[in-house]
């Protein structure tokens, strides 16, 4: 019975492989309709050889074989565009997929919700773990499962992320919500001592917990050699550090670790925040795991609705961050070229690593007893950088052109999303970018980037591994770069950043547009100094217009809504909604000739952390000897605090026809009334102070009623409904 059983199996299996794969077909017959030429076929199936044709009924195994297909193809005369048809099922990969300027002018196409490329290794085998095994850890009376760990070319294989049921399970962690604040924070060289050394690449450093905090982790108890797969991840106000635990000073409640010295203009400070990972003293939640490197196995706490005969686990293959690679620069020879059009249609990828750098793990000069052959898999730590900037993309595009990625998902990844650097026209629409370990877009930061577009794009749950990543990062060098409808939300630090050029340096980020997107649940209280959308350098031309920001919250001070940052130079913002900020709807350190005009700006709030401070509305810091904005036909919308903050009354600046409304009390401007401000300063002469008529602000309705006073100041009413995805 049980060898009929088996064949049955085998039977349905293959029946429903047929199924799907006639499907596949005819869906594919269904498009040779179109306007593209789809005569120059090949296909690829987890059922295929590639000693097979690549045709429908002989596919190719693997990408390559159909990509080598091509190329000798085209040696061979043949012109056109060629297309790999990607049958439904999972292609788990160890190494990227590359291609370079001969392979120009190919689709590889899938089927939607069922082509997926994987960087992920599935851990099996595990069982109900023995009373025995659980004694050690917190709740040892509650079930906990056990896996026992593969070795892979001699060495166990190690990861720091891992998904169940495609749900991104949380490491071991303390506190298991929210962080803990330092007592004080140390390390060998002050930041003011006058003998810091400055070409150290390495110093003690110490986290000295306020009492009590660590009492039930029971540090002192811990083997050292169990230690070393432990860390502590510190978030100071933009930045993250990681660090392995080295040990731990109970006398001064103190965790010990090894990295490059802080920064002076962003310490680690007592007010920073930090939390511990992959204790086994800490595993005490359902839906955590824990790496018990000792052991040679993995322990997993499962939720009330799992069950061990149907939970999936997934951990990404060990140094496996990036899974294609498209480059200008031709395999087959040392010819710098331009790749072109490529393009990518209903393919998912997803699982993949966020490896430990040699090049970080050599500058901390930890033992080789800790760490290992640190150009193997082991336990990471990253130094702090804004925006995750040393990162890299699952998907990196360089010296391209016409690269596009249509219907597509990049979901369960280490780092960031995808990477567009010195590419001209290449797309990214109607693609989700689902649960990142760092940000969702990068574009720039090359020689240049033109025309380049991200259209209707879900980006979500993002920073997961690197907080301090942006969920979209337009760099310097850039020109007509589109930001348009896509719904960002759910990330740690900035939503859309803009330029990263520090100052008046020459910055070259020019004509780029930030229209007519959703961004929301920015920053969470986990990081400090960030905006929805935040602008640095000299910008001319660029456009923030008709995009919808709210709930950007900071753990110290900064959430802002629009933050054009420290040089930022000939933006114009425009029918922008921003609501339920903190620190300012609208924030600029200092710029030049920035436009202010036809945005709502409402009900920002104090943090938390500002004690005795009153809330704000608009902001700038510095005051220039040039015009720093142009404040025009706005709606300032409030219910505590006053409306302007730091230096926006003393700054060079221009404001007219704007109205103001605090509905909760008087409208008062450096502690005048609005009268008197205007007198005193001679500013915002046609403004005045009344209720806009909002139909429901309460409920976050911000349309007008018919009447409103808005029409006195020329306001001009905007459809804020069309921000975000299209349907």
């Amino acid at each position: 019975m049980t060898g009929l059983f088996f064949h049955r199996a085998i039977v349905r299996r293959r029946l429903l492989f047929f199924v799907l794969f006639l499907g596949f077909l005819a869906y594919w017959g269904a498009r040779t309709s179109k306007s593209e030429d789809y005569t120059n076929v090949f296909y690829v199936s987890n059922n295929g050889s590639d000693d097979n044709s690549g045709s429908a009924n002989e596919p190719f195994a693997s990408l390559e074989r159909a990509r080598d297909a091509i190329r000798s193809e085209r040696l061979q005369g043949k012109e056109g565009v060629f297309s790999v048809m990607i049958a439904p099922g999972e292609y788990v990969r160890a190494v990227p997929f590359e291609l370079g300027s001969n392979d120009s002018h190919t689709r590889y196409i899938g089927v939607k919700g069922e082509t997926t490329l994987s960087a992920g290794r599935e851990i099996n085998g595990w069982k109900l773990a023995t009373p025995d095994q659980k004694k050690a850890f917190p709740n040892s009376e509650a079930e906990i499962w056990r896996a026992e760990l593969p070795v892979v070319d001699g060495q166990l294989i190690f990861f720091e992320q891992m998904y169940v049921n495609d749900r991104r399970a949380v490491r071991s962690r303390f506190p298991n919500e929210g962080f803990l604040r330092p007592a004080s924070v140390w390390e060998e060289f002050p930041l003011n001592a006058p003998n810091r050394p400055s070409n150290k690449p390495s110093t003690p450093q110490e986290i000295r917990a306020k009492e009590g905090d660590l009492d039930e982790l029971h540090l002192a108890d811990v083997p050292v050699e169990e230690l070393r797969y432990a860390q502590f991840v510190v978030h100071h106000h933009w930045d993250t550090t990681r660090r392995i635990l080295l040990g731990y000073n109970k006398e001064s409640n103190a965790l010990k670790a090894q990295g490059s010295p802080m920064k002076p203009h962003n310490p680690w400070r007592d007010t920073s925040l930090y939390y511990l990972e992959n204790l086994r003293s800490s595993f005490d939640e359902p839906g955590e795991w824990f790496y018990a490197g000792t052991e040679g196995c993995v322990y997993y706490r499962p939720k009330a609705d799992e069950r061990i005969e149907n939970v999936k686990f997934v951990a990404p293959i060990s140094g496996v961050n990036r899974m294609l690679i498209i480059s200008g620069t031709s395999v087959s020879s040392n010819e710098s070229k331009t790749t072109k059009d490529i393009g990518f249609e209903n393919i998912k990828f997803a699982y993949s690593d966020a490896p430990r750098r040699e090049s970080v793990m050599k500058e901390s000069e930890l033992d080789e007893s800790i760490v290992g052959d640190i150009s193997q898999p082991g336990p990471s730590q990253f130094e702090p950088a804004q925006s995750a900037f040393f990162t890299t993309a699952v998907i990196s595009v360089d010296d391209s052109e016409g690269i596009t990625f249509q219907d597509c998902e990049i979901a369960h990844v280490g780092e960031y999303g995808l990477w567009f650097k010195n590419c001209d026209d290449c797309v990214a629409k109607n693609t989700n970018f689902i649960d990142l370990g760092a940000g969702a877009v990068r574009v720039g930061g090359g020689k240049l980037d033109r025309r380049n577009k991200i259209e209707n794009c879900l980006m979500t749950q993002g920073g997961r591994f690197f907080a301090s990543a942006t969920a979209v990062w337009i760099g310097q060098n850039t020109e007509e770069i589109a930001i348009l409808h896509n719904d960002i939300n759910d990330f740690y630090y900035t939503g859309v950043s803009v330029g990263w050029v520090w100052g008046y340096n020459g910055g070259h980020a020019f004509r780029n547009r930030i229209e007519f997107n959703r961004i929301s649940k920015i920053g969470q209280g986990h990081l400090s100094d960030m905006g929805g959308v935040y602008t640095l350098g000299t910008s001319t031309g660029t456009r923030v217009c008709n995009n919808v920001i709210f709930d950007v919250s900071s753990y110290a001070y900064g959430g802002w809504g629009l933050y054009p940052d420290e040089g930022s130079e000939g933006i114009l913002f425009e029918n922008n909604l921003v609501y339920d900020t903190t620190d300012g709807s609208f924030h600029q350190h200092y710029g030049k000739d920035n436009i202010v005009r036809n945005n709502i700006l409402a009900r920002s709030k104090n943090n938390p952390a500002n004690v005795g401070n009153q809330p704000h509305q608009l902001a700038i810091t510095r005051v220039e000897d040039h015009l720093s904005d142009t404040f025009e036909s706005n709606i300032i919308y409030w219910k505590e605090g006053i409306a302007l903050g730091y230096n926006a009354d003393k700054a060079k600046a221009i404001y007219t026809k704007n109205l103001w409304f605090n509905a909760c009390g008087e409208a008062t401007f450096s502690g005048k009334t609005h009268e008197e401000w205007v007198k005193e300063t001679g500013k915002d002469v046609d403004g005045i102070v009344a209720d806009p008529m909002f139909v429901d602000p309460d409920s976050n309705d911000f349309r007008l009623k018919p009447g409103s006073p808005a029409e006195k100041i020329g306001f001009i009413p905007f459809d804020y409904s069309q921000a975000g995805i299209v349907k």
